[in-house]
């Protein structure tokens, strides 16, 4: 991966355009959604999953060294760990409040499914590895950068205006994390509508607490390493407390 920016906020290479730098970012995740979309009849779930750990992490590497993730420190593991019980309570706590109020009750009906081994693990290293890193670094990164810039630029160019004319702009220089009102909530929807719609009201609730975190640490790899523990604990739930329709 690319070496640190002595600005630790500034996280999109400067020298490209931001319609450059949307294949950069963009790219892992629609390699991984698209991989999700074989239907089983044509492949096996199993090599599914084997796919996806083979094709995205590919795609990661090779853009690689575009990326920047800001310095790593220990502090940031511990964090990560202290914030997991919350995350969770974010992530699973409005399944059951929904079922509570009887909109939808999830957990009726996805208690029995069954997955291989071979499954279970490739889709583990798959959701706590590559799922946290390439889902923080278009969000986090480069959509939340993009809009950020954009809004500065609203009322002058107008909502849609200031949106395009951006990808035609490179990453102009920041002296703090770009968390405007406009970037987080257009990055909380767009990580949203990558979720199921019984997952809806968790994707918010989760996105809006760890970038809250992002921004009293100002540190990428809390995001990622929260992102990562929580796939992780979701995972173990699934396979040892009976809690499948989690996935």
């Amino acid at each position: 991966m690319a070496e640190n920016s002595a600005n630790t906020y500034q996280l999109l290479p400067e020298h490209k355009r931001f319609q450059a730098l949307l294949l950069l970012y963009l790219s892992p995740y629609l390699v991984y959604v698209s991989l999700s979309s074989i239907p089983e009849p044509v492949l096996s779930t199993d090599v599914v999953q084997g796919l996806k750990l083979l094709a995205t992490g590919a795609v990661l590497l090779w853009f690689g060294k575009h990326y920047r993730f800001g310095p790593l420190k220990a502090i940031h593991g511990f964090i990560a760990l202290l914030a997991l019980p919350v995350a969770l309570l974010c992530w699973v706590g409005p399944f059951y409040g929904l079922a509570a109020v009887g909109i939808t009750d999830v957990m009726a009906a996805g208690d029995q499914k069954s997955f291989s081994s071979l499954y279970f693990c490739l889709r583990l290293v798959n959701s706590v590895i590559l799922v946290a890193i390439l889902e923080e670094l278009f969000l986090r990164v480069y959509v939340m950068g993009w809009l950020h810039q954009a809004g500065l630029q609203r009322r002058e160019k107008g909502l849609v205006g200031s949106i395009l004319d951006t990808l035609e702009q490179r990453p102009a220089a920041l002296t703090t994390l770009p968390l405007s009102t406009f970037a987080v909530v257009g990055a909380t929807l767009s990580f949203t509508a990558g979720h199921q719609t019984d997952e809806y009201l968790s994707a918010v609730l989760y996105f809006l607490f760890t970038t809250w975190l992002y921004k009293k640490t100002g540190s990428l790899w809390v995001c990622i390493l929260i992102h990562g523990l929580t796939n992780l604990s979701i995972a173990l739930m699934v396979r040892y407390a009976g809690m499948a329709w989690l996935w």
